[in-house]
């Protein structure tokens, strides 16, 4: 009788056994660790991957990271897409501090001239105007053993020309002005009538600024 227990005892543990050799393997869980950096594109993390958006001699720098892909190229992919999301965000912020400057200037309430919509008008315009005049001027890529698998992160050091988000900026106004310039001429009386020229004016003015100084 013990020894066919002990038959089916060894029977068992080599059934259970190659289930766990089959198909996916099975990961021995480390109790103090969760995720474990096991490979990095250069010995430490570079210093530009904590550095803020800046420009220098008419070129922006910003940083893109990715969230953690399956992939390189997905996390590569996202890094970028990171990267046009920083840049649009703060050159949006620098566009917004000048739209509310200069409408205070000129004595115009948020109904003639809305700071916070013109900006976003400005960012969705920059999107679209800059994908193709961002590069990717270094990559950095880590590779993570996660409690779910191998997941790679990126981070992207990206570069624009300043006058990409300069011509966007005009562009913009200068439509804007024209839009102000009809409400005038098709104005029901005489203060709408110089709310709108007041604005034509402003986006005129605007048309000469830069985004970074």
């Amino acid at each position: 009788m013990n020894k066919m227990l002990a038959v089916a005892g060894l029977v068992l543990a080599l059934a259970l056994g190659g289930c766990a050799g089959s198909g996916d393997s099975v990961a021995i869980p480390d109790d103090g660790v969760r995720e474990k950096l096991i490979y990095s594109s250069s010995a430490e993390r570079p210093a530009w991957t904590m550095e803020e958006p800046d420009t220098e001699d008419g070129v922006m720098s910003f940083v893109g990271v990715s969230k953690r892909f399956a992939t390189e190229q997905g996390a590569r992919e996202d890094a970028r897409r990171n990267a046009l999301d920083a840049v649009v965000k703060w050159m949006g912020t620098l566009v917004k501090n000048k739209f509310e400057s200069l409408s205070v200037s000129f004595g115009l309430d948020s109904t003639v001239i809305d700071p916070t919509q013109s900006t976003k008008d400005y960012e969705k315009q920059l999107a679209a105007n800059m994908a193709s005049r961002v590069k990717v001027k270094t990559w950095y890529m880590e590779k993570w053993q996660t409690e779910t698998g191998l997941g790679y992160q990126v981070f992207a050091l990206a570069q624009m020309p300043t006058t990409a988000a300069d011509e966007t900026l005009k562009d913009m106004a200068k439509g804007k002005a024209k839009e102000a310039e009809k409400q005038a001429r098709e104005a029901a009386d005489d203060q709408a009538k110089a709310q709108a020229q007041k604005a034509a004016e402003f986006w005129k003015q605007m048309q000469d600024q830069g985004v970074v100084d």
